[in-house]
């Protein structure tokens, strides 16, 4: 990979933020508008997708250099107008973060796919009827960027259940409330498990029918599809998952991130 020079940053940073200034000026920080319009820009020749975030600037790399967004994962394939893309965004290293799910509640007053009381919410029965009542209803996810799972206790569990205190009033011993940031659809070559308890590794399966059913089951749960995933389909989501390299490049105070004989960046 070629090593970035100050001259491309400040022409890259001119492009994404709007700012000028002298080649080896610090990078200004974009406005909140200003990085929220840019989503991910391609240097030509270069097979690298960069993506403004709230620290400076991300990088993900990815044959060819081309995101794809008429794929799979920018599809809506459920009944809530969710797709992957909802939770797994580019410029918060294909997760999300506090910072951008706000910015999405306060542009859209909380009616974006993200917010949606099946697992947004703190409860499922949360009421979402109002903007004040839906900023309740998602405290948690535009605090904390954090998804509710609901399952139940596993089947061979090292523990028992004492008692369920939720001050949600949702979950029972029959279904918890567990409330998890998404993890990075990114990087995923690294993967020694998949989930965050690693429930679906413990099942058996390779990495790549782990995540072929992280996929449907994320699709069937969070994107409340009524039916399963086709193989195909699944196949697709795993592929465009597997190729993506991502790690932030560089820093509004430290600078970029592969000078000086450092080794940042994907």
């Amino acid at each position: 990979m070629a090593r970035s020079c100050s001259i491309r940053w400040c022409a890259l940073l001119t492009a994404l933020c709007g700012c000028g200034g002298a080649t080896g000026d610090p990078p200004a920080r974009p406005s909140a508008g200003r990085a929220a319009m840019v989503s991910q820009v391609r240097v030509p020749g270069d097979d690298l997708v960069f993506a403004p975030n709230g620290s400076g600037v991300g990088r993900t790399l990815t044959p060819g250099g081309v995101i794809d967004t008429s794929g799979l994962f920018f599809q809506s394939l459920g009944t809530n107008g969710r797709a992957c893309v909802s939770c797994h965004v580019a410029s918060d290293g294909w997760t999300i973060t506090p910072r951008s799910v706000q910015r999405r509640f306060e542009e859209t007053s909380g009616l974006d796919p993200l917010f949606r009381p099946n697992d947004g919410a703190t409860s499922p029965l949360a009421d979402v009827s109002s903007l004040e009542a839906r900023r309740s209803a998602y405290a948690l996810l535009l605090d904390r960027a954090v998804i509710r799972v609901g399952l139940p206790i596993p089947d061979g569990a090292e523990f028992e259940l004492a008692a369920v205190v939720d001050p949600y009033g949702y979950a029972s011993a029959k279904e918890l409330s567990l409330f998890r940031r998404p993890l990075p659809a990114a990087n995923l070559k690294f993967l020694s498990a998949v989930m965050w308890d690693g429930r679906e590794t413990l099942a058996g399966m390779t990495i790549h029918q782990d995540l072929a059913d992280q996929a449907n089951g994320a699709t069937e749960g969070h994107a409340q599809k009524s039916d399963p995933l086709t193989d195909p389909q699944r196949e697709e989501i795993v592929a465009f998952e597997s190729r993506l390299t991502f790690a932030q490049a560089l820093d509004f105070q430290a600078g970029i991130l592969d000078q000086d004989g450092a080794h940042g960046g994907p």
